[in-house]
């Protein structure tokens, strides 16, 4: 594409579905430096859920959201406490698959704005694609949770298992 207005006019064509691999999104994301290594952290909550779900994960999780919501003021504040909703989102996926109707949002270089926690449960589901919206408002988002905001907001003991 050559530029925003165009990206963004191809998501608003009526009735249009872009589907990627949902792998490929997650390494398109993720860069050479874990910039989006949270949801690595809902991943393992996700696994967590499914294989026991002991508090563990959901602590981590939580503590992660409370963070990520206190520094940017764009998430939205009950995004803070989302464990019932992100276990309501897990079992309805399980239940349903993916909805498509329902797209990850992505920005300009096709990484995700907003879905993460849609695709932690797909990655582990094994849904193999996923559909995907870019917006104007979106464009030019790039929302770092890189391997060093972990590290810089107190999550280091999570480093190795979000590299793994």
């Amino acid at each position: 594409m050559k530029n925003e207005s165009e990206l963004v006019a191809l998501f608003k064509v009526p009735n249009i579905k872009v589907f990627v691999p949902t792998l490929w999104l997650l390494n398109n994301c993720m860069r050479d430096d874990y910039y989006n290594a949270h949801v690595m952290i809902k991943y393992k909550v996700v696994e967590n859920y499914f294989n026991g779900d002991s508090r563990e994960w959901w602590n981590i999780y939580n503590d992660m959201q409370y963070k990520r919501v206190s520094q940017k003021p764009i998430i939205d504040k009950s995004m803070a406490n989302h464990e019932d909703d992100f276990r309501k989102l897990i079992n309805n996926m399980a239940k349903n698959g993916f909805d498509d109707n329902y797209p990850i949002i992505v920005n300009k270089y096709l990484r995700f704005v907003d879905g993460s926690h849609r695709l932690a449960v797909a990655l582990y589901l094994k849904i193999p694609y996923v559909s995907i919206r870019c917006e104007e408002k979106s464009y030019n988002m790039d929302p770092e949770y890189s391997l060093k905001w972990f590290v810089e907001n107190g999550f280091e003991a999570q480093a190795e298992t979000i590299i793994n």
